[in-house]
């Protein structure tokens, strides 16, 4: 039979109270520590395991939280944030869950059996927190944190965070600019995305303030429709990162600009492999900037600098805001700042 708190007290002879106490690591009632430590050893030498369920009943919290994801976490970018989040939680011994089909009901209903403490709902774009999740924060209390879902409304009830993708896209102008360059190739995806529209603006702004830089944009086809096709299947963007590369190529080939003068900035992470790939990038060493993460590291191509996005930052400074709600602390609004990798 599974050990029980009676099975070691009446090993250690002490109560039953005690022995919860000892084995409590957030118990502010003190013992001596020989006692503690008696009582430690003794119940780990008969294999006592506390009992989850009733610790949760007493302390009225499940312990677990759901982070609902609206993109597969193959993708580099959700896989960073569920990482921050889950160590962040991880240090407090709360767990994470997981979940699907973020538009669902059931998850509510687990919030409200106590299966769940609260919810993180992590966005991108122009999605915005389900309708269900903000009426349950507003009138039921639900501990709710939007993450990466815009600049949040003047009576919401919930916590936010989200990133200045503006400033990025600032300080990448401002570094270009500072290492005399001439022309900015803007390499940029044709989706309906809130990132990149901020971004854009941004980058016509910084722009405006250097009269010796000029602009050309190379769009790399990509649409909404493809978007979702390949988050569907990843192996059908091969053709079109080819794509990319051969885009960039011919744009940097037919210009009258000395490869010392041009700059290309990258609007996604995604497509710096493909713009490091193009030929005239690799045999001219052209230099290129992105204002999110990819794969190739600028220790080994000393012409590509980011513009990060600090990622398990945001999922760690959700996973704070959520816990300090459940426990009854203020609601926050985080705007996190871009994380440069400028030599």
């Amino acid at each position: 039979m599974r050990p029980t708190l009676k099975n070691v007290a009446e090993r250690a002879g002490v109560s039953v109270s005690t022995v919860s106490y000892a084995l409590n690591d957030s118990s502010n009632v003190a013992l001596a520590a020989d006692t503690r430590a008696r009582v430690r050893r003794i119940a780990k030498e008969l294999g006592y395991i506390p009992n989850s369920v009733a610790q949760s009943l007493r302390s009225r919290t499940s312990r677990s939280v759901g982070m609902l994801v609206t993109k597969p976490l193959t993708n580099p970018r959700f896989a960073a944030i569920v990482q921050g989040a889950s160590a962040a939680l991880a240090a407090q011994r709360t767990h994470l869950a997981i979940l699907a089909d973020p538009f669902g009901g059931a998850y509510l209903e687990d919030y409200r059996s106590g299966r769940l403490d609260g919810l993180v709902f992590v966005g991108h774009d122009d999605e915005s927190v389900p309708a269900p999740f903000v009426t349950a924060a507003d009138e039921e209390g639900l501990p709710l944190v939007a993450l990466d879902c815009g600049p949040p409304g003047d009576t919401i009830a919930f916590s936010t965070v989200d990133f200045d993708y503006a400033l990025g896209a600032w300080q990448m102008i401002e570094h270009i600019a500072g290492r005399g360059f001439r022309l900015v190739l803007h390499v940029q995806p044709e989706v309906s995305s809130r990132a990149d529209r901020q971004r854009e603006q941004a980058v016509l702004r910084a722009l405006a303030e250097h009269p010796s830089l000029s602009l050309s944009v190379v769009s790399t086809g990509l649409t909404d429709d493809m978007l979702r096709e390949f988050e569907a299947d990843p192996a059908r963007s091969g053709d079109h990162a080819r794509g990319v590369a051969q885009r960039v190529g011919s744009a940097i080939t037919g210009m009258r600009v000395p490869a010392e003068d041009i700059a290309v900035l990258c609007s996604w992470g995604a497509d710096v492999e493909a713009v490091m790939s193009a030929r005239p990038v690799r045999e001219r060493g052209i230099f290129v900037g992105a204002l999110a993460g990819g794969t190739p590291s600028p220790s080994i191509w000393p012409n590509l600098v980011y513009s990060r996005l600090p990622l398990q930052k945001a999922g760690a400074e959700s996973a704070r805001l959520l816990m300090q709600e459940v426990n009854g602390g203020p609601r926050e609004h985080l705007v996190l700042e871009p994380e440069p990798d400028f030599p």
